[in-house]
């Protein structure tokens, strides 16, 4: 008797799959703690090696080593794990994402979009991995610079943000050349955090109030106008509402394949709609993120 053949039948992946890795929401001083009471971990034989590592090895720890800001990086970042996916999917070879030893723990420092991809093109299999055996403190900053060269933009917000939690640290290895270098912001946008820190240190926030404050935020108590801030995070509050409706109704990936489409759709909506959104989008002269004068660069 002849034995029938089975064909496997790939599953589709589409934006509504979409998932990202769980966020142990561990701080800079949790994982401190964890290092100095934890054993030595397990490193490749080979220093620098890719190895094929267990995926329940591998932790997430956004605090840390997450330096973009998700909230309105939303839409193109689900499209990057989407299209990693299929990649995946297809028999693609992927570049091993970075991680940090913690114990038997291995937390991701670049790579947060490969490993969302993984996770949803072949689930629970190891992943390929390259151990980074720096300190804590060279790690987080490493996966600053790693985020900054990666292939999904690194937005303007993303770099203001990334700067602010740098100088906010205070840490005595950072100087404004190595904020500006890793963050990639001009020396102004430094000097100018470094004044606000000191004018709320002055005003009696504690480090605690200091490090939950956006860049935004800060700013603005600092400058004595708080309800420009209330006004800013309301309209952040509303613009996600419609970045959700929009990825409900999955048409993320629909407005960005084809943007003339769009932009003629736009104009049907609503014929004041493009004028009012290219008037909200022109650039504006920000001399806190102006391109480095000679002075600035050699400095």
């Amino acid at each position: 008797m002849s034995r029938k053949k089975t064909t496997r039948t790939r599953r589709t992946l589409t934006r509504g799959n979409v998932t990202r890795p769980s966020d142990t929401g561990e701080t800079f001083a949790d994982l401190e703690a964890r290092l100095a009471t934890a054993g030595a971990p397990t490193l490749p034989e080979v220093p620098g090696a890719t190895v094929q590592m267990a995926r329940k090895h591998i932790k997430v720890a956004e605090k840390v080593f997450q330096w973009r800001v998700l909230g309105r990086n939303r839409i193109p970042s689900d499209d990057h794990i989407l299209e990693l996916a299929q990649a995946i999917q297809r028999g693609e070879q992927m570049p091993p994402i970075l991680v940090f030893p913690v114990g038997q723990d291995y937390y991701v420092m670049d790579g947060h979009h490969r490993l969302a991809a993984y996770d949803m093109a072949t689930g629970t299999k190891p992943i390929p991995a390259k151990v980074f055996t720096g300190s804590l403190r060279e790690a987080e900053r490493a996966a600053l610079r790693a985020n900054s060269k990666n292939k999904l933009p690194f937005q303007r917000d993303d770099r203001t943000a990334a700067a602010w939690r740098l100088v906010r640290q205070k840490d005595p290895g950072d100087s404004i050349k190595s904020i500006m270098a890793d963050a990639g912001v001009s020396h102004g946008t430094v000097n100018n955090m470094r004044d606000v820190l000191k004018k709320l240190e002055a005003a009696g926030y504690t480090p605690e109030e200091i490090r939950a404050s956006s860049w935004n935020r800060a700013r603005h108590v600092a400058n004595g106008s708080p309800e420009s801030q209330e006004h800013e995070d309301w309209i952040e509050a509303e613009a996600q509402k419609l970045v959700d409706a929009i990825r409900n109704a999955k048409l993320g990936a629909r407005l960005l394949k084809y943007t003339d489409i769009t932009a003629v759709a736009l104009a049907k909506l609503s014929p004041e709609l493009p004028d009012a959104l290219m008037a909200e989008w022109a650039p504006e002269i920000d001399p806190l993120n102006a391109p480095l004068t000679p002075e600035e660069e050699d400095f």
